[in-house]
Formats: C-alpha cells, structure tokens, sequence
C-alpha cells in the first residue's frame, strides 16, 4: 500500500501544480452576480485579466478542476500499485 499512497501524493501534486498555472477565471455581470462568464485560463497569481472587471478564479469551476486531479491521481496510483510486482517487493528486508 505503501507504493499506492506514494504515487497518488505524487500524482495530485504534480496535478495540481499543472491546474494553479492553468486556473479558470470568470467575470460576473455587474447587474446580476448569478452570471459569470468564462474568461479563459490563467495561473492563478497571473494579472492576465486585471484588467477586466470583477475578474477572479472561478472557485466551482477549480474544485471540479481539482476533483477530476484527484480521480486521476487515484487511478495511476492503483496502476502503480497492481503493477508493483514487476519492479519487485515492498519490502524493506527483502
């Protein structure tokens, strides 16, 4: 288990790393707060869209973001860890 833990730690943090330099920003309506549109991606410490009015990090969009990292990490880590046996033992007095 110990590869599984290891490799998934891994793999979400390398996701996201990726999805900080690729975050979705949005705008709201200046009349209704409910609308948002999509302003495109950016790193979220970027000033790419400082410009824009009411531009920040769409929250929802990268906790679905974040979400979809963690599934996957979850994935390659069981990858890692069903394939394990290939490199050898986990061990430690093997």
């Amino acid at each position: 288990m110990k590869t599984f833990y290891q490799v998934t730690l891994i793999a979400f943090v390398i996701g996201l790393a990726v999805l900080c330099g690729f975050a979705p920003w949005t705008s709201t309506e200046g009349e209704n707060s409910a609308a948002h549109n999509l302003l495109g991606y950016a790193p979220i410490w970027s000033r790419h869209f400082a410009g824009v009015a009411g531009a920040r990090v769409d929250s929802a969009a990268f906790v679905m973001l974040a979400g979809v990292v963690a599934f996957f990490a979850i994935v390659v880590g069981g990858v890692a860890f069903f394939f394990r046996d290939r490199r050898g033992s986990e061990r430690a007095d093997v």
